[in-house]
């Protein structure tokens, strides 16, 4: 199919560069019953031939809201709230208003499971979790059970390898990065050396282990393979390691809050050696806790952050997440923002069912997002371009995009 268009919305560049009339008493009757049944409902509108949508359209999202896990956590919520309310100033989806519910995650698996079974007991017709990958994996049994549309951007590769097909992902993720990401490396830095050091979780465990499996296919050794646990506070020892093992570049995967600690260390150390890792390098949120000398010159390759281009609609779409929030958008706030508008068109199609959402969802081609486009493939992944980025002092510079290979 053609896919869903959203129009005014342009793409970056690519590197390279509801009966018939009835009278009587039954009548009547029905009529009664109609009118009560739309007082018990709140009230329904069919969208343009499909499903009856309640007042409000319900929807969740699970995410991490305190605790460190809120670096990120809140760019869900951030982009969402965004999306909701905008569309609600207007005529909201198929003339009906949206009603967000948001339940905290904390640091916790456990707690995110109990959100979860807190938010599902609400009747939404879609829910949204975040991209904290351990929180996903214990929370995906009850999507699957419950078979609600389910959103997601956690990074961890195998999180939409589980077959579950109502869970879908808006976000690049760790098996793409770990292709591209080495990729760069060898073929376009030109590095033979190369080290990883990772945080000891399935986000960065899982990255690490796709890095060594793309450097065996590019015949390049890293000459060492470091991971710290994510309460961490030193990494000197993996750190030292590293640069007696005579690395020619570092590799680095984790979260705003030990990636921080890793480029400081790095510092404190008197190690020099060229890094790249994924986008928490070049977050804000990273960026704004250390000194320009521990930023300048690191590299990261992740989803794509706003902040970084000179085009207008992102700079403006930067300045209402601030002025709302008080927090400057990732990478993941876009994600979620343009994820609500993908499914404003699919619901107007085809009406508040789940079952027809999800398929629509897994339809999905060539939907143009905020910075990327849309297409679902065979595991119901949607993204699938990356930004290629350096640090300038404190400030990230976007170099150019990658997409992955197929697509």
């Amino acid at each position: 199919m053609a896919g869903y268009m959203n129009a005014g919305r342009a793409a970056s560049g690519n590197w390279r560069g509801l009966t018939g009339e009835r009278t009587g008493g039954a009548a009547a009757c029905l009529v009664g019953v109609a009118i009560l049944a739309l007082a018990v409902w709140g009230g329904v509108t069919r969208a343009e031939g499909g499903t009856a949508c309640p007042d409000p359209i319900k929807i969740a999202l699970t995410t991490s809201m305190t605790t460190d896990m809120a670096l990120l956590g809140v760019q869900a919520r951030n982009g969402l709230q965004l999306a909701v309310d905008e569309l609600n100033a207007g005529k909201g989806i198929a003339g009906k208003k949206i009603h967000l519910t948001v339940e905290d995650n904390a640091a916790s698996s456990t707690t995110a499971l109990n959100a979860l079974n807190r938010v599902v007991g609400g009747n939404p017709l879609v829910v949204y979790s975040s991209m904290i990958s351990p929180h996903l994996f214990t929370q995906s049994d009850v999507i699957k059970r419950e078979e609600l549309p389910f959103i997601i951007a956690g990074t961890n590769a195998g999180l939409t390898a589980q077959g579950i097909p109502w869970l879908f992902r808006i976000h690049v993720h760790d098996g793409q990065l770990a292709d591209l990401t080495p990729r760069y490396v060898v073929e376009q830095l030109k590095k033979t050396k190369p080290a990883i050091i990772a945080v000891a979780d399935d986000f960065g465990l899982g990255a690490s282990k796709g890095i060594q499996a793309t450097l065996a296919e590019l015949k390049v050794k890293p000459v060492a393979v470091e991971s710290y646990a994510p309460t961490d506070k030193d990494m000197s020892a993996q750190l030292l390691n590293i640069k007696n093992k005579g690395a020619d570049i570092v590799m680095i995967w984790g979260r705003p809050a030990d990636v921080t600690i890793v480029l400081k260390q790095m510092k404190q150390l008197g190690i020099t050696t060229p890094k790249i890792g994924n986008a928490s390098i070049v977050a804000k949120t990273t960026l704004d806790n250390l000194s320009d000398e521990e930023a300048d010159g690191a590299m990261a390759i992740g989803g794509l952050i706003p902040q970084a281009s000179a085009e207008a609609k992102l700079k403006n779409f930067t300045r209402r997440i601030e002025e709302k929030f008080k927090v400057p958008p990732d990478n993941f706030a876009p994600a979620y923002y343009d994820s609500l508008f993908l499914l404003k068109e699919i619901i107007e199609a085809v009406g508040c069912d789940r079952a027809a959402i999800k398929d629509r969802l897994a339809q999905t081609k060539g939907w143009q997002g905020l910075m990327i486009k849309y297409t679902a493939d065979k595991n119901r992944d949607l993204a699938h371009t990356v930004g290629v980025y350096q640090n300038k002092g404190k400030t990230p510079v976007l170099l150019g995009t990658l997409n992955e290979r197929g697509f």
